[in-house]
């Protein structure tokens, strides 16, 4: 095992180990420890068994898709504004920390996902020309269209939730699918639905695959965690493994596929545009999104912030947690009562 694999493995067992200590700075940032252990050994399990990793042959994309993978997330967050479906409870109350833990948490879910389908791929299918991953140019016009229907009922389904939340929270694990595929063949590379279309079905089943792996992993290590997020789910909210009600599960395999388009498409984009104005205008609307939507996290996702870490277990209920939950539905209103109670 290369050394860092053994850093990894060492710093999750520390961190297990502070966390049912309660020790710091473990205890309140045990999901961002234990993330970053599982990548770097699950990494180095993928150079085993493929020769080649992110960390080892891709190191320089996998610089490029930390702050994509926290865009990427954020959309999501945007989402969550309106459905109100999760929020993040004992977060630090000083801002500089808080925002800097967002960024490292949020930049671990491309490079964890994308590992897990590469090692699932590998035992699925055995070794492959490319890592499930990876995506492939179109060397000619493709012989069979993507259907035209897909963009507009991606479209509905990815507009539905913010029209009808209450309903619709579950199409937006799957609308950016069906929107923004066959964008990929309009940028020069093999889609997802035309790899269906003709018979090769490994890359979407590794991408699923490795989706469902790290969607038990994020809520297994997010439900012993002190800083952690709370499901709101409105009709099936009660039954559930760890923080996520069972039938929210289904949703971590589509989310695979949507990082794995939207990542291409953003990542296409960048190499189309070659003229150092337009690749800064890119980098600076993401920067830009990404600090809009971490004051919006903290004005209306956040229930409580810990002021003086979680060893103290002294909570703020004023300011933006306040006004967070004013306007927030029944259930989240209740949720941020429960928590309080867990943290006074």
């Amino acid at each position: 095992m290369k050394l860092y694999g053994w850093l990894g493995f060492l710093l999750l067992l520390i961190s297990e180990y502070c966390l049912f200590r309660k020790i710091e700075p473990f205890y309140s940032w045990f999901y961002c420890f234990a993330w970053w252990s599982y990548i770097l050994l699950a990494d180095n399990l993928l150079l085993r068994l493929r020769g080649r990793s992110l960390l080892c042959g891709r190191r320089a994309e996998l610089w490029r898709m930390l702050p994509l993978s926290v865009f990427i997330w954020l959309i999501f967050e945007g989402y969550n504004l309106a459905l109100r479906n999760w929020a993040y409870d004992g977060v630090p109350a000083q801002m500089w920390i808080r925002w800097v833990g967002y960024s490292v948490a949020f930049a671990t879910v491309l490079p964890g996902v994308f590992i897990a389908a590469d090692i699932f791929e590998f035992i699925l299918f055995g070794p492959q020309a490319q890592l499930a991953s990876q995506a492939e140019k179109l060397p000619a016009p493709p012989a069979t269209a993507t259907l035209p229907i897909l963009v507009p009922l991606g479209l509905c389904l990815s507009a539905a939730p913010l029209l009808w939340p209450r309903y619709f929270f579950p199409t937006i694990w799957v609308g950016p699918i069906f929107l923004f595929d066959p964008f990929l063949e309009r940028l020069g590379l093999q889609s997802l639905s035309l790899r269906i279309a003709a018979g090769d079905r490994r890359k979407v089943f590794s991408l699923l695959a490795g989706g469902l792996f790290c969607g038990v992993l994020w809520e297994f290590w997010n439900f012993w965690a002190a800083s952690r997020w709370i499901y709101s789910v409105p009709f099936f909210g009660n039954w559930k493994i760890f923080e996520m009600p069972i039938l929210g599960f289904f949703g971590f395999p589509p989310f695979a596929l949507e990082c794995w388009i939207l990542y291409h498409l953003l990542t296409q984009m960048q190499r189309r545009w070659r003229s150092r104005p337009a690749r800064a205008a890119f980098w600076l609307g993401i920067g830009l999104f990404c600090i809009l939507m971490f004051h919006a996290i903290d004005t209306h996702t956040v229930l409580h912030f810990v002021s003086n870490g979680h060893s103290g277990t002294k909570t703020q209920s004023a300011g933006n947690a306040v006004r967070a939950t004013d306007h927030a539905p029944p259930r989240l209103k209740a949720l941020s009562t429960h928590a309080g109670s867990i943290t006074a």
